[in-house]
Order: C-alpha cells, then sequence, then structure tokens
C-alpha cells in the first residue's frame, strides 16, 4: 500500500522560483516566447514572472523611445551609479539618448568614485528595474 508523503518528506518544488531564474537567463526571444505562451492562460502570472525576473540588463533589450521614457522616471544621478559596471558601448547608447543636461549630470556620477559603491550601484539597478516593471505593467514598455 502507497503511502502519501508527510509533511516532513519529499521534495518541495517552487517552480515560480524556478521560472524566474530561468528567464532571467534566456535570450530575449526565447523569453519573449515562454511569457506570451504562459500570457494566453494566464496574464496575471506572466506579468508577475516579468516583473520579477527583470535584471538590470533588461535595459538593453528597450527601444530608444523606451529608454528616453525611463530617463522621465529616473534621476540623473541614479542612472549615473547604476551604468558604473555595465559595458562601455551600452553607457555610451543610453547616455547618448539623454538631453544633454541629464546626460552630462549622469556621466558626472558614472566617473566619480563612491564609498560603498558596489552597494550603491545594486540599489541603483533595483530602483531602474523597479520604473521598468512600472512602466512595463502600465504597458508604456514592452518587456515582453
Amino acid at each position: 500500500m502507497d503511502k502519501a508523503p508527510t509533511s516532513g518528506t519529499g521534495v518541495f518544488l517552487n517552480g515560480k522560483a524556478q521560472v524566474i531564474e530561468m528567464l532571467k537567463f534566456m535570450n530575449n526571444a526565447e523569453r519573449k516566447k515562454l511569457l506570451r505562451n504562459i500570457r494566453l492562460r494566464n496574464p496575471q502570472l506572466a506579468e508577475e514572472l516579468t516583473a520579477k525576473s527583470l535584471t538590470f540588463s533588461s535595459i538593453s533589450a528597450l527601444s530608444n523611445h523606451e529608454l528616453k521614457l525611463v530617463f522621465q522616471h529616473i534621476n540623473p544621478q541614479i542612472l549615473g551609479i547604476a551604468l558604473k559596471n555595465i559595458e562601455q558601448a551600452l553607457q555610451r547608447k543610453i547616455l547618448s539618448l539623454a538631453p544633454r543636461d541629464y546626460a552630462e549630470s549622469a556621466y558626472s556620477i558614472l566617473i566619480s568614485p563612491i564609498k560603498n559603491e558596489f552597494k550603491d550601484i545594486q540599489r541603483a539597478q533595483s530602483k531602474i528595474m523597479g520604473v521598468l516593471a512600472s512602466l512595463n505593467q502600465r504597458k508604456q514598455l514592452n518587456l515582453n
């Protein structure tokens, strides 16, 4: 006679957390395809997965128009800190799209040494990811 596993035995799998981790490592095309398929069955889950699987590198997939929209919601100093440890080509692309005063302000922070740099970079990137998720939820960006 088979017994059902008790609460102290068996394996607990958190499928949602596993999908979030997978989405973080997928390329843009794979990510969009998976989220599109999930959205067909459960739009709310697709929105949640999109928001929780964002990484700062998601900013590289934004169109020029979408990046300009992000500038309206992020302080240039925060952007400057967030750009500190990403590749120079992406730094240039982002700053070249910003209004001149905004870009100069962000760049001055980008090249300035700061205390607790790693922690501040993480916080700034998290702030931007929050803005991306919010804009995506309001359908002003398309991260799916």
